[in-house]
């Protein structure tokens, strides 16, 4: 948790997140202190920061990046820690603020990106970690099949990390290729969050232009097991084997995938 608000706000002027972990920890006495009262502090603050800023219009500006005060507004009350619950919508008002595919998208904040990655690997941690499971047991087959692809195998998982180079935004279907003629996608259609994946710069500059199908030779092992760029990206992973699995990668998987994940951000 701490490793994605890092990553996620790299800048010195934007660490509010730092400010209230502080605070925290200077009004939490001593000898009550526990790891798993802190782990539940800053999973709350991700919640926050997500439902009170990110999924509202009135903290975003026209572009969608918070507004100044914005997390202060949620976090803090007559300078400590507000105890109040953020006020949050439900997964219908996400496109909306990002879009759904119809219209092309006013910006995603890195921070979505982040905390949809957060939240996968912590479905992981509760449903699967630890447990060995077989590729055909029945757990491991519902954990994958929320997820909306097929089993990639855990090993992914385990290696999951938050990398502060992966800022770079890949159009898993290439923006040279949505002409919207002749069944192509249009730029509309491909400027959402589900056909939008953060990796590093590099991967993304030699592969731009590359079909999304001739992607997964260059992002995956010949086993299509385990991936050489998205390891730092769990979300993209599932979409390259989303288009494994279909062999294709148009919008109704595009409108799939942003469907599974964006009720993975809301509990639904």
């Amino acid at each position: 948790l701490l490793s994605m608000f890092e990553v996620s706000f790299t800048a010195r002027q934007r660490k509010n997140y730092l400010l209230y972990c502080l605070i925290y920890l200077m009004k939490t006495d001593i000898n009550s202190f526990d790891c798993v009262s802190y782990a539940d502090f800053l999973d709350n603050m991700a919640w926050r920061f997500f439902n009170g800023v990110y999924m509202s219009p009135y903290q975003l500006n026209d572009v969608n990046k918070p507004l100044p005060g914005s997390f202060d507004e949620i976090m803090l009350s007559g300078g400590s820690l507000s105890s109040t619950a953020a006020l949050g919508a439900d997964s219908s008002a996400f496109a909306e603020l990002y879009g759904d595919g119809t219209e092309k998208t006013r910006g995603i904040p890195l921070f979505i990106f982040n905390y949809c990655d957060y939240l996968i690997w912590k479905y992981y941690d509760s449903e699967v970690r630890g447990e060995k499971l077989k590729e055909e047991s029945r757990d491991r087959k519902e954990f994958f099949s929320t997820l909306g692809c097929g089993d990639f195998g855990l090993k992914v998982f385990e290696q999951f990390y938050f990398s502060r180079t992966r800022r770079s935004l890949e159009h898993y279907y290439p923006q040279n290729q949505a002409t919207g003629i002749d069944g192509a996608l249009n730029q509309d259609q491909i400027n959402c969050f589900g056909n939008f994946a953060m990796i590093g710069s590099e991967a993304n500059s030699s592969g731009s232009d590359w079909s999304p199908l001739t992607k997964l030779d260059h992002y995956l092992d010949s086993s299509k097991k385990i991936s050489r760029v998205s390891v730092a990206s769990l979300k993209f992973m599932i979409m390259m084997q989303t288009c494994h699995d279909e062999q294709k990668w148009d919008f109704e998987c595009i409108e799939r995938h942003q469907d599974k994940m964006v009720k993975l951000m809301f509990g639904e």
